[in-house]
């Protein structure tokens, strides 16, 4: 049996909590921590480890044994803190960090410093809330990169009966169907002949622009 992943959740906000939850649920080794009491006390019943303590000290890092870890999720709202502490797990050697950044300059001063990967929670969700505003059948939007994202789209009336191929959905809108949720299955990469069935939810990537076009189309 393959030994768990170990994860290290410094900053138990919104985010970090939800985070920290979703991992322990999943049966992986948690190591969490934050510096309110209250906060932690909530918390002591669901997550097997975790502490109150400075995530932005060396010493309380060190003690906790973060070196080891897989993954480092950094989900402090201070600037400092956040900055402190990537810093500090870099230097410990920590292969994986994930840091919550709060605005474009906050994302780019963790990138540099070493965080592997940033997060933007309250930009993206503005997004996902924007598009889904924008039509009631796009039901979730991930930014992929700057110029590119997927959606979650149920599969509009017209398209029920067609295959991919004569739904032409890449030539009319340049996307690509990368999914289809059918119930508790997920057809991956679906071949041209797969044929949209009632109920079906597609994943699709593309532009910006091109996931706009379509959203709207199928609003």
């Amino acid at each position: 049996m393959a030994e768990k992943r170990q994860f290290l959740v410094a900053g138990l906000g919104r985010f970090g909590r939800s985070i920290a939850l979703a991992l322990e649920e999943l049966g992986c080794d948690v190591i969490a921590i934050d510096a309110n009491e209250q906060t932690v006390q909530s918390l002591s019943e669901n997550l097997t480890y975790v502490v109150c303590g400075n995530a932005a000290d060396e010493k309380v890092l060190h003690d906790l044994g973060a070196a080891s870890v897989d993954v480092a999720i950094i989900g402090m709202g201070d600037i400092q803190g956040s900055v402190l502490c990537t810093l500090i797990l870099k230097e410990m050697g920590v292969k994986t960090i994930v840091a919550v950044a709060n605005d474009d300059l906050h994302g780019k001063t963790l990138e540099k410093i070493g965080a592997n990967k940033i997060i933007y929670p309250q930009r993206d969700t503005a997004r996902r809330l924007a598009a889904h505003l924008y039509s009631d059948k796009i039901l979730d939007y991930i930014d992929v990169s700057d110029e590119t994202a997927l959606i979650r789209l149920k599969v509009p009336d017209e398209l029920i009966g067609k295959s991919l191929i004569e739904a032409n959905l890449r030539d009319k809108y340049n996307v690509y169907v990368t999914n289809i949720k059918r119930g508790p299955d997920n057809i991956i990469n679906p071949k041209a002949s797969e044929v949209f069935q009632p109920g079906d939810y597609m994943i699709v990537f593309g532009t910006k622009h091109s996931i706009a076009v379509i959203g709207k189309d199928y609003a």
